[in-house]
């Protein structure tokens, strides 16, 4: 975890980044609290004064990574056209910047690995703690957008799809395989503008 992830206890911080070292390096079902607290130089006592169990530290930890990709809670709902569009650069840049975190990619890897070890832990709460959180968000955020009239809401399902696929094509495999280098910080805001850019060219009026 980057110092940003530093939690406001620092013993909790400590478990957090040792569960998160341990499971890439072993796999989830293999890790051990035993290790974990080693790793973390605390007790038992401690870990579970935080966490109730393995399953609840690993839920501590992709809720962490969903919350970064997620907008901001406090993020103003769109009343035009340029604003919408604007805001949806701005996520998209942050949200691609997260997504290809090198430590959220560790967690795509663990969740591969321990699926085809059976395990399904991880993958499940990727899922339910992240890609479901994020999606629920940017719904609502083009839910205000058609309310407002700026987009038609038939179009929402379409427009996100448009949205999502142009702003991280095949960026996410590459960096799974490792096969190209990490995108820069320019490549990752000229992705999102592109993905702005191919969302504005799908949109209708809410009128027509």
């Amino acid at each position: 975890m980057t110092q940003n992830e530093k939690t406001e206890d620092p013993r909790r911080a400590a478990i957090l980044q040792a569960a998160f070292d341990v499971f890439v390096e072993k796999g989830f079902d293999a890790a051990t609290t035993a290790e974990i607290v080693r790793r973390a130089r605390t007790s038992k006592r401690t870990l579970y004064a935080f966490f109730a169990s393995k399953q609840d530290i690993l839920t501590a930890l992709v809720r962490y990574g969903s919350q970064k990709m997620q907008p901001s809670p406090d993020l103003p709902e769109p009343q035009d056209r340029a604003q919408f569009l604007a805001v949806l650069e701005l996520f998209g840049r942050g949200f691609l910047t997260e997504f290809l975190h090198p430590e959220r990619t560790a967690m795509y890897r663990l969740a591969i690995a321990e699926a085809g070890r059976g395990g399904a832990s991880v993958a499940r709460e990727l899922d339910v703690h992240g890609r479901q959180p994020v999606m629920r968000a940017v719904t609502r955020f083009f839910d205000q957008a058609a309310a407002r009239g700026i987009i038609r809401h038939d179009d929402i399902a379409t427009l996100i799809s448009v949205f999502f696929s142009v702003l991280i094509g095949f960026a996410q495999l590459q960096t799974l395989l490792g096969t190209e280098p990490p995108l820069t910080g320019d490549a990752i805001a000229q992705r999102a503008a592109l993905a702005r850019r191919a969302t504005e060219r799908m949109m209708e009026p809410a009128g027509t």
